[in-house]
């Protein structure tokens, strides 16, 4: 029951009950008889927008804007250790606002507007939290022509 309490967000120590919402929402078991097979292999980890399953199959997201700052940003709700890398082109340089290896709940990928011409990056991100890992490509181009 602690590495439930903990896939809840709880102090693993905390008192729980396999009759209470929260553990049954995360069994997928709304009613009726519960028991602890139900809770194998769950996780209450969510990320918005959700990523994909392997590196092969990383979810695209763009911001191609002109004479703007482009802006991505990725959620989790719990804290996931965030890992990237970035290439690239342009001055100044796209940023994370989470350093790779770092951890949060949110990374928010900019590239700001520049005084001239068209720079470009790209980030390829995995996110892990409560044993669950994600993967997103992240593209950031900003056109001032």
């Amino acid at each position: 029951m602690s590495q439930v309490n903990t896939e809840l967000g709880r102090s693993a120590t905390a008192t729980i009950s396999l009759n209470e919402s929260a553990v049954r929402s995360l069994a997928g078991v709304p009613s009726g008889a519960i028991s602890m097979n139900d809770l194998r292999g769950k996780s209450a980890v969510t990320f918005t927008p959700d990523g994909g399953a392997t590196a092969g199959t990383a979810v695209y997201l763009s911001s191609d804007v002109a004479f703007e700052t482009a802006t991505v940003s990725i959620f989790c709700s719990q804290e996931a250790v965030w890992n990237w890398t970035r290439s690239g082109s342009g001055t100044p340089a796209a940023t994370a606002s989470i350093v790779n290896g770092g951890s949060g709940t949110n990374i928010m990928f900019v590239l700001d507007r520049f005084d001239y011409g068209i720079s470009q990056y790209t980030f390829n991100v995995s996110a892990t939290a409560g044993g669950v890992t994600r993967y997103w490509t992240v593209m950031l181009k900003v056109e001032n022509v």
